[in-house]
């Protein structure tokens, strides 16, 4: 690949998801591509440059060159310490906004918290956060809050990894990223030599692709985000333009959480910053 078809196919990147390859991942993209470039139509990088550059793309080249460039490195309860501020955190405020939204609209049906994935990935974060909410109202929830209370949303703009998403099923190298043997036993079915997330869990959480780079309006509005080692792929404009949609769809008192080496800082003065243990948690306040 020369470093003029690298600059047409970078910027081809850049436009459809925002990612900021700099001059020293040309790597990534022979990495990436190379083994899809048949699929593409082209024989060589020369082919796909020239076809970008004429404008020749279509829906089949966009997807095929998102889900093969878009990096879904994930795990359950990733980092771990996010999820404890969830669960310590979070959760009881969570619980608590539940019981009170029950007496305001007692007959309203549907989940009373709504909750955001924002790069779901395969699905590993939300049902991670589907467990800790399984957990809680089993052990708190009195049979006055139930699941059904909770409604979680996984976002991704890969198409495939949301597939896997939605059907839940993992392998066993998967599930022991993360999961304890009773996590695994109380929440997944053994399927063979596959783990499939117990229906319960699946019902509370839904998915579909989303561009970050889109406008929010039509995601609704949610009490706690998920955000997590997505902010780092962007310019300082679009993660700008981010962090102020998610300040707007979050509810009053709502909760971010970013990646660990993400912060705010000459971004976004709206929210306010707490410390809980190893997390950062951003608050909505006004």
């Amino acid at each position: 690949m020369t470093h003029e078809e690298y600059k047409i196919i970078s910027k081809y990147v850049f436009d459809v998801c925002g990612i900021v390859l700099g001059e020293d991942k040309q790597y990534l993209i022979e990495q990436r591509l190379s083994p899809i470039l048949g699929e593409l139509g082209c024989a060589s990088f020369s082919d796909l440059a020239q076809k970008l550059d004429n404008g020749v793309s279509n829906f089949f080249i966009r997807e095929k060159m998102l889900n093969a460039m878009t990096t879904n490195e994930t795990s359950f309860f990733r980092d771990e310490h996010p999820y404890v501020a969830f669960r310590e955190k979070i959760m009881p405020d969570m619980m608590e906004r539940v019981r009170e939204r029950k007496e305001r609209s007692w007959q309203r049906r549907g989940s009373k918290v709504s909750m955001w994935s924002v790069a779901a990935s395969s699905g590993q974060e939300p049902y991670s956060m589907a467990m800790i909410i399984a957990d809680i109202v089993n052990t708190s929830g009195m049979g006055l809050i139930t699941l059904e209370d909770f409604g979680i949303l996984g976002t991704d703009i890969s198409s495939k990894v949301l597939s896997k998403a939605m059907e839940g099923r993992y392998g066993p190298l998967e599930v022991t990223r993360g999961l304890t043997s009773e996590m695994r036993n109380k929440y997944f079915l053994l399927d063979g030599d596959s783990y499939i997330v117990d229906e319960k869990l699946r019902k509370i959480v839904d998915f579909k692709t989303f561009n970050i780079q889109d406008s929010f309006l039509q995601i609704g509005s949610f009490d706690v985000v998920f955000c997590r080692n997505i902010l780092i792929y962007f310019t300082d404009d679009a993660k700008r333009k981010i962090l102020s949609q998610l300040w707007h769809i979050l509810a009053p008192n709502g909760y971010l959480l970013l990646g660990a080496a993400e912060n705010m800082y000459n971004l976004n003065n709206d929210f306010a910053t707490e410390r809980y243990g190893a997390t950062t948690i951003y608050r909505k306040t006004a």
